[in-house]
Parts: structure tokens; C-alpha cells; sequence
């Protein structure tokens, strides 16, 4: 399957996934799950430096809204 074909259907899957929640949380899990996918797959394409911007942006978040 091609690069470009396999990012459709990642693509199609998480709309559907986001489209199905029911709630914001539910949204926001599908949203984290999805981000920990991309991060995986950057992982084995060699780049694990993903893994630490999806922590800064989440520790960002973390730190915002625990003021």
C-alpha cells in the first residue's frame, strides 16, 4: 500500500472516529489517541524526537490550565 494511499485511510479512520464521539471528551481521547499514533509511526520512520513535542505540547497544556 502506498505512503500516500496509507495516510488517507488514517485519515478517514480518525474523522470517523472524531465524528462518532459523542462529547468533548470523548473528542479529546480520540484527538490523544490519534496523536500517540502519529508519534509511533514517526518513532519507526527513525524519528523519535516526535514523542518529546507531543509531551511539551501536552505539559503546555497541562501547565495552562492547572493554574
Amino acid at each position: 500500500m502506498s505512503l500516500a494511499r496509507r495516510s488517507a485511510n488514517r485519515a478517514k479512520h480518525w474523522a470517523a472516529r472524531q465524528a462518532a464521539a459523542t462529547s468533548k471528551q470523548e473528542e479529546a481521547a480520540v484527538m490523544y489517541d490519534a496523536c500517540r499514533m502519529v508519534a509511533s509511526t514517526a518513532e519507526m520512520a527513525g524519528r523519535p524526537e516526535v514523542w518529546g513535542e507531543l509531551a511539551a505540547v501536552l505539559a503546555k497544556f497541562y501547565a495552562d490550565y492547572t493554574r
